[in-house]
């Protein structure tokens, strides 16, 4: 190849790579990954045609559900404060519009994880009447002995008594 069509060819090449990188940005076509610092928190997620994948959202801690919920919590609130911000400082360039719709919508259709741990609840009359009869039961299964299922009886009925009431 002579020197012309060689530097014909790497022009050519320049600008088809530098038409195709500017397309795919303003189209985001490319599947992002991003982490953002927040609140002392990393929080991760992935974006492609400018808009937030909410499953992204957090996935490194899926695996704890109190993690989980604390870091969609933030990143909801992240969404929102981002939003607010590029929303307060307008501007015309196409990324920051682009980038401005992005989180408002995730600010918006963003559903953070809510879980509220603690300890359990007592057991209601109904609820604990009715742990005795299947207790009662199993423990009858296969028994022939008159007290088993006489006490099975009883805590069936129990359970039935306490059920049909208001």
């Amino acid at each position: 190849m002579d020197p012309v069509s060689y530097l014909f060819s790497a022009y050519l090449q320049s600008v088809h790579n530098e038409v195709y990188s500017s397309m795919t940005e303003s189209m985001g076509t490319q599947l992002k990954a991003v982490v953002v610092e927040y609140e002392g928190s990393k929080i991760p997620f992935q974006h492609q045609l400018w808009q937030i994948r909410s499953s992204s959202v957090c996935a490194n801690t899926s695996q704890n559900i109190a993690q989980h919920s604390e870091c969609t919590m933030k990143a909801g609130r992240m969404f929102n404060e981002i939003c607010q911000n590029l929303s307060a400082n307008p501007s015309k360039d196409f990324r920051y519009i682009k980038s401005r719709n992005m989180y408002c919508n995730a600010a918006v259709t963003f559903k953070p994880v809510v879980a509220k741990l603690g300890a359990s609840k007592e057991k209601s009359d109904l609820s604990l009447a009715k742990s005795a009869c299947n207790a009662a039961t199993i423990e009858a299964m296969g028994s022939h002995d008159p007290r088993v299922i006489n006490q099975r009886d009883k805590a069936c009925e129990t359970y039935k008594q306490l059920k049909s009431r208001p």
